[in-house]
């Protein structure tokens, strides 16, 4: 029993020291960075991708097997 907390606490230590790396990373090397595009579902996405090229884009074009 012990040896299952100690890997559990092991595993979770990882884990946080690697968060907080990450966060002291995104602090550190993008401070203006706000996270307001995260899991924006209001904006188009097609312009956040880059394909705002419309006549290269089609979004109703269906393909199907047939047509191969």
């Amino acid at each position: 029993m012990f040896v299952v907390f100690l890997v559990m606490f092991i595993v979770t230590a990882i884990i946080s020291w690697s968060w907080v790396r990450g966060v002291d990373y995104m602090k550190k090397n993008h401070p203006d960075y706000k996270g307001e595009d995260f899991l924006n579902w209001d904006s188009d996405v097609t312009k956040m991708a880059g394909r705002d090229h419309w006549d290269e884009w089609d979004e109703n074009t269906a393909h199907t097997e047939g047509e191969i």
